[in-house]
């Protein structure tokens, strides 16, 4: 959209949403002719205290329109956020420019929740920006909605919505589905190396069956031991069975593994991850040193996404 902005924005917000690693996912087989609040997947994963901060101008405009920029570059293909963008404008009491800027400190396409935290983070501040009055759960729905339509993600949302190291044991948008905290020690760290990105709406299109009800076994057991170490065993299992633990995956996942530490894949990306303690914290980063990739090193966002 070509409009040249004229003017002082007559309004402005600041949203951070963090990103999210799933280690394993169910998607039940009954929910594809459900309304978008009910559709999504049960499974286990974390937030980061990386992620994606939004900031909205809006201006005053003749006609609805909008510019979305990454990290300074304008987008053209920023679907996501598109599409949450288009639904406030239809929200909205009368036509405005929006220009809406993320910045995003997580690789995109690596399994990190980038398009779910993008549209989780735009949604909290348009929401703000127009003064639309959803609620906090009301804005998320939203961010679900654009994921779900945008094939990009299924339970995305309502965990970076929550925040922590959590399992989703019910599908749907946040308001719908059910979140599960496992507490976690702020003495841990989350290390992730990111090696080469998937997309996530091919995989969700060509190979969601493939882990037909694997992910659903795992969590149960989960809900019953609640332990970081069987997180990470099954998360591991998990990709296996995909085979997203092969190629350049493998030789970190061995590294860590000669330490002593579990690892798995982040779905869906080339991106080896682990949780551990901060007495081995040197030796997981020294481990994934070995390797070509985008190494990050964070704590466990528990907080969740919020206006800043």
């Amino acid at each position: 959209m070509a409009t040249e902005l004229v003017g002082e924005p007559i309004a402005i917000a600041k949203a951070f949403s963090p990103g999210h690693i799933t280690g394993f996912f169910e998607v039940p087989h009954d929910t594809s002719c459900f309304h978008f609040l009910h559709k999504g997947s049960k499974g286990a994963g974390f937030s980061i205290n990386r992620g994606i901060a939004t900031t909205a101008y809006i201006y005053e405009s003749a006609k609805p329109e909008y510019q979305i920029w990454i990290n300074g570059i304008k987008s053209r293909s920023a679907e996501v956020s598109k599409w949450v963008i288009e639904e406030y404008l239809r929200l909205a009491d009368r036509p405005y420019f929006i220009s809406a800027h993320h910045d995003v400190e997580i690789p995109i396409g690596f399994g990190l929740g980038s398009s779910g935290a993008a549209a989780l983070s735009l949604s909290y501040t348009l929401n703000q920006a127009l003064d639309i009055g959803l609620s906090r759960t009301e804005a998320a729905q939203i961010a679900h909605h654009a994921e779900i339509v945008c094939n990009t993600g299924l339970g995305t949302v309502i965990a970076e919505f929550a925040g922590g190291f959590e399992m989703r044991t019910s599908v749907g948008a946040p308001g719908m589905g059910s979140v599960s905290k496992i507490n976690l020690d702020k003495n841990y760290k989350a290390l992730v190396l990111c090696l080469a990105p998937i997309l996530t709406k091919s995989f969700l299109t060509n190979r969601i069956n493939e882990i037909d009800g694997l992910g659903g076994i795992m969590l149960s057991k989960l809900l019953e031991s609640r332990s970081l170490d069987d997180f990470l065993k099954m998360s591991h299992r998990f990709a296996e069975m995909l085979n997203l633990t092969e190629g350049r995956c493998k030789g970190p996942i061995a590294a860590l593994r000669t330490r002593g530490i579990e690892s798995s894949v982040a779905l869906f990306g080339q991106t080896v991850f682990t949780i551990v303690s901060h007495d081995k914290v040197a030796e997981a980063a020294s481990a994934l040193r070995e390797f070509a990739g985008t190494p990050i090193i964070c704590d466990i966002d528990m907080a969740g996404a919020r206006m800043l």
